[in-house]
């Protein structure tokens, strides 16, 4: 590895070889690879010949350097004469030394062998020591034991605590103890150390009631804190439990109770409650206690014994209070339940302990005992049943809240209800704000459905404006702008209910419903636009009728607007005179502007058609009196035709129409095919004469 490493100073190769000099000094060379790099930069020979050129170079250099070192290399070789005699000198005394290292080695290793064997001999007899001094510490700790609760009996209250914390003390120590020399302690201890400890917990118990029965609340917290030093806060949790609590509420959470009171179940929680403040005040104050604060295992007397117990008595003895048959009942009674439980987590000194709370067992439990999925499809059937029945192919007018349909306001109402109190639950807000939004679209699909029906087909000559269905439909538009405009007011009320931090998925929501209605307002004008179109397009198609009123009728030159344009113009001008006073001025613009440009097109199509069979049939008439003036050689008379004077209604008529878009503020330049229109008339009449 060394060599691999090393540098190496080459002489300088002259120029023009086909090789590099430092090609031979890299660790990885190799003949083969060498060749194969350079066989395609010069031929075998040219390589033999260079090869050859540097190796005199490389021989001509190790010359000049065994020149140079000549000296060193002469004093090296005269330095090594005699050197192996000086190695065979030391290699006598090494030896020796070598076999006295091993020799205290091996000494070394036996010593520690043996202190090794007598350390451990050492510390066995210290363990049995020890597990002899445990056994003894035993066999004294049952005797004490066993005098301490033998005295306890004999001793006052106040002194009987005493003794017992004495007595805890003792016990923790024995138990220690008998841990330590298990193997030594005979079945006869273990049964009279069991004995003993039933003994003193039953002692500590009894005290526990008796502190509790007499409010002696310093005895008492000793009496805790004594069970605590025991590992027995669990046990006594449960004790309390049964033994306190348990009693108080037999008589309390029960069928013939809540019907003997007069506020029913509320009557029942505030007797529950009432009991923290009177029989077991005591008891929750003192497990409250700060002296209590340092145990690892804390009593918790609001949430093991007080709320286990209360939970566990309401689901056995009050089943009837989960049932969801009645809505009214149920939401009274839940409403009560949830606010009973709220009371008591403020109860909750710390917000671990709500936690606590919220983390049971029969917390859970009471949470799922109220069918909350039934009662939400009772109140659906009720809304949502209530509203459907309400619905109608034809709208009612009502004139109620600021709405103008019955439709309309009851789905006002119906949202409404969802978050009435008496109805609404937190628990269901997302189900009550789906409800919320599928009224809103419930109502949406009905206008939508109304304004898109398909109306009874009558004959064409017979077809009118249907006012009804225009003045329903204007109705609608006025009832969803108005609830447009109470949304946001509505969802303000939804947020203030609803207990959750991103609202942005409310207002994402109500979005959603607010494009819906918008739609319904496109629709509604589409409904309008049609049913006025349908009626002024029969009339705009009388255009057809022009030819056969100037045809060999001999009739003046027309100067007033066929019957047809009156007859629309009278009836655009009936709806312009009321619909203002409905609707807003941008509804009534967009509606006018989508008319006329269906109603433009259409009537386009029509002129252009009699334009079209107006110059056919002059071209033929044309062709005829040109075979008869040439038969008879008699000039015609020039004139206006009848062909000419049905351009120039054409021509009044359209001026006319024009007027009226104009009348109702449309711009007709930006109608579509206006433009086309009026020239197309225009040069129609271009070339007739004036007589």
């Amino acid at each position: 590895m060394e060599n691999d490493s090393m540098e190496f100073t080459l002489p300088p190769a002259p120029r023009g070889l086909c090789f590099d000099r430092n090609d031979f000094v890299k660790t990885n060379f190799s003949v083969d690879n060498f060749l194969e790099e350079h066989q395609n930069m010069a031929s075998l020979e040219t390589m033999r010949d260079d090869l050859g050129m540097y190796l005199k170079i490389l021989r001509l250099a190790m010359i000049e350097l065994i020149n140079k070192d000549y000296a060193n290399f002469v004093n090296l070789c005269a330095t090594l004469i005699g050197f192996d005699k000086a190695i065979l000198k030391v290699q006598v005394p090494l030896g020796h030394l070598n076999e006295e290292v091993l020799s205290v080695k091996q000494c070394l290793e036996d010593a520690m062998k043996e202190l090794s064997m007598w350390m451990n001999q050492r510390h066995g007899l210290q363990k049995k020591k020890q597990l002899l001094k445990y056994y003894s510490q035993t066999v004294n700790s049952l005797k004490t034991l066993d005098n301490v609760l033998h005295n306890i009996s004999e001793k006052k209250k106040h002194e009987q605590i005493a003794l017992a914390d004495r007595a805890a003390m003792q016990y923790n120590q024995l138990k220690f103890s008998i841990t330590k020399c298990e193997s030594l302690v005979k079945a006869e201890h273990k049964t009279q150390f069991n004995e003993m400890e039933e003994r003193l917990i039953r002692t500590l118990n009894d005290l526990l009631f008796q502190f509790w029965n007499n409010s002696d609340e310093e005895n008492l917290l000793k009496a805790l804190i004594t069970l605590a030093t025991l590992d027995r806060v669990s046990e006594t949790e449960m004790l309390i439990r049964k033994q306190a609590v348990a009693p108080l509420l037999q008589d309390i959470i029960n069928e013939s109770s809540m019907q003997r009171c007069k506020e029913g179940l509320q009557g029942i929680y505030n007797q529950i409650l009432s009991l923290l403040d009177t029989k077991l005040k005591l008891l929750l104050m003192v497990t409250q206690h700060s002296k209590l604060a340092f145990l690892v295992k804390k009593y918790r007397f609001l949430v093991n014994c007080f709320w286990c117990e209360v939970e566990s008595r309401l689901e056995v003895n009050l089943s009837s209070i989960f049932a969801p048959g009645n809505p009214q009942i149920f939401f009274k009674r839940y409403n009560e339940s949830i606010q009973f439980v709220k009371k008591l987590e403020e109860l909750c000194a710390a917000e671990d302990t709500v936690k606590l709370l919220r983390g049971t067992i029969e917390y859970k439990s009471f949470q799922r005992r109220w069918n909350l999925p039934v009662y939400f499809q009772i109140r659906f059937q009720e809304i949502a049943g209530s509203y459907e029945a309400v619905l109608q192919k034809t709208p009612v007018a009502e004139n109620n809240d600021g709405f103008v349909l019955r439709e309309t306001h009851k789905c006002w109402k119906a949202i409404q209800e969802c978050w009435s109190d008496g109805v609404y639950i937190e628990a269901l807000a997302h189900k009550f704000w789906k409800l919320s939004l599928q009224l809103i679209s419930r109502y949406a699909n009905w206008a939508t459905a109304f304004c898109t029906q398909k109306p009874i087909t009558q004959k064409q000559e017979t077809i009118n404006v249907n006012k009804s269905l225009i003045d329903n439909s204007i109705s609608i538009y006025i009832d969803i702008q108005t609830l447009l405009q109470r949304l946001p007011e509505f969802l303000h009320m939804v947020e203030n209910k609803i207990s959750i931090d991103n609202k942005e998925l409310l207002q994402k929501s109500m979005q959603s419903s607010e494009r819906v209605l918008a739609e319904v307002i496109n629709k509604i004008r589409e409904c309008i636009v049609t049913e006025l179109y349908d009626s002024f397009n029969l009339q705009l198609k009388q255009v057809s009728d022009i030819p056969r009123l100037y045809r060999k009728t001999n009739r003046s030159v027309p100067t007033r607007p066929c019957a047809y344009i009156d007859v629309v113009s009278n009836s655009l001008k009936e709806f312009h005179e009321k619909a203002p006073q409905r609707l807003d001025n941008t509804f009534l613009m967009e509606l006018y502007e989508k008319l006329f440009n269906v109603m433009t097109v259409s009537y386009y199509k029509y002129v252009e058609d009699v334009l079209t069979s107006v110059q056919k049939t002059e071209e033929s008439l044309r062709r005829l009196k040109q075979i008869r003036e040439m038969a008879s050689q008699q000039p015609s008379e020039a004139g206006v035709t009848d062909g000419d004077k049905i351009r120039l209604q054409l021509h009044v008529d359209v001026v006319s129409f024009g007027q009226l878009a104009e009348s109702v503020a449309i711009n007709v330049n930006s109608v579509q095919k206006f433009t086309d229109l009026s020239n197309m008339v225009t040069e129609a009449v271009k070339n007739i004469d004036n007589k």
